[in-house]
């Protein structure tokens, strides 16, 4: 009686879903038109940035800008104007970003109002010690779940992390890329993680603040299911051709976190594609969220971070 009434109750709900639901018309709607400035800064890279402008909900495209004058300062002096590569991509020619700098960029293409973004490139975070195991525990369908443990040397002052592991392989003869494996999925995570980085989500990487732990050698644990992503990518993330198990670990700016916390609530909160597919998985949709921006005048995000990598020992 109990398995009819379910049924019962779910058809109801699937047959109002569907009869409560129809295609319309979407003649679209006006919007800013303004410069959209994207780029992420690290010392082991000369600064470049995306410069696109905005575009219409209906369309895929990312309109790039190639004729922009966009121009460096470091601590308040001009450096030089960033040469355009291509596909939106302006680059410095001689500036890798160092540590407590402050950067500004500055672009302006005709028809668009000036735009500007300035962030400052955090300190570099050690990780003293870190290790991986698996077997110590296993899941219900008898795969083993994997331990990581990584010491974390937090300084003083207030910092923002983003944490992943990975597994790196190096190009072969049948891969002329790197292949990078990245773990998902905490079954425990560590208190820290619990707080503050988004779990409710599905990540790969794993933000956070030192709110818990500031100024102290911390000792983070996590357990994860024998699961991970892969992606292929042309530049290592990690300068070496071992191929092993590693802790990355990102100091960033304050811009950088909440970047990233932004993005995380954004990507997991929208419907894939120009329409509704299943109509049954409406309602599990999330209301949209917005993405967080530092540009003045404009969108977009120009943000630093500081990244140190630990070979993680096999225990």
């Amino acid at each position: 009686m109990t398995d009819l009434k379910t049924r019962f109750i779910f058809f109801s709900f699937a047959l109002f879903l569907f009869s409560c639901s129809r295609e319309i018309e979407f003649e679209g709607q006006r919007f800013e038109n303004k410069l959209v400035l994207n780029g992420l800064i690290c010392s082991d890279s000369l600064i470049s940035v995306h410069l696109s402008r905005t575009n219409t909900i209906l369309s895929d495209e990312i309109p790039v800008i190639e004729n922009a004058t966009v121009s460096l300062y470091c601590n308040g002096k001009y450096r030089e104007a960033l040469l355009y590569l291509k596909n939106g991509i302006y680059k410095s020619k001689t500036v890798y970003p160092q540590s407590d700098s402050i950067y500004t960029i500055t672009a302006e293409a005709e028809g668009y109002p000036v735009i500007s973004a300035t962030d400052t490139v955090p300190r570099r975070t050690r990780i003293i010690y870190g290790t991986h195991s698996s077997g110590n525990t296993y899941d219900e369908y008898g795969d083993p779940h994997h331990d990581y443990e990584i010491t974390i040397s937090d300084p003083p002052e207030k910092n923002f992390y983003e944490l992943f592991y990975i597994f790196q392989n190096s190009p072969n003869e049948y891969l002329d890329s790197y292949l990078i494996g990245f773990q998902t999925d905490p079954v425990v995570a560590d208190p820290v993680l619990r707080s503050d980085s988004e779990l409710d989500y599905w990540v790969f990487t794993y933000v956070f603040s030192d709110n818990l732990f500031n100024g102290t050698n911390y000792l983070m644990r996590n357990k994860f299911l024998d699961m991970g992503v892969r992606g292929i990518f042309t530049n290592q993330f990690v300068p070496t051709d071992f191929e092993d198990k590693y802790a990355i670990l990102r100091t960033s700016s304050l811009a950088y976190y909440n970047y990233r916390k932004s993005w995380i609530r954004h990507s997991n909160n929208q419907q894939i594609g120009n329409r509704v597919e299943e109509p049954l998985f409406m309602t599990l949709i999330g209301d949209p969220t917005p993405m967080y921006s530092n540009v003045e005048g404009g969108y977009g995000i120009f943000a630093a971070f500081n990244q140190t990598y630990y070979k993680l020992e096999e225990r």
